[in-house]
């Protein structure tokens, strides 16, 4: 059995990644983990799956490192 988070598990989780972005030895890999934290959990409406299916996609594109954090807070700041 899986244990998937709730939304707001899911968006504690993420802020608090994203606050220790400066001390992440890979940035990239702590993008994703953002990601996953909130693609993982259920009871998002259908407008919030999309912004975080959109990071996701994004982030496979691998953008530059200078971009990650700033696009992982603009992420949540429109899931609250």
């Amino acid at each position: 059995m899986v244990f998937r988070s709730g939304r707001t598990e899911a968006l504690t989780a993420a802020r608090k990644l994203v606050r220790g972005f400066a001390a992440a030895p890979d940035p990239r890999q702590h993008a994703h983990r953002v990601f996953s934290e909130l693609a993982h959990a259920e009871g998002w409406r259908a407008e919030e799956q999309a912004l975080i299916t959109e990071l996701g996609a994004w982030l496979q594109g691998r953008p530059s490192l200078g971009e990650l954090k700033t696009r992982c807070e603009a992420t949540l700041a429109r899931l609250r």
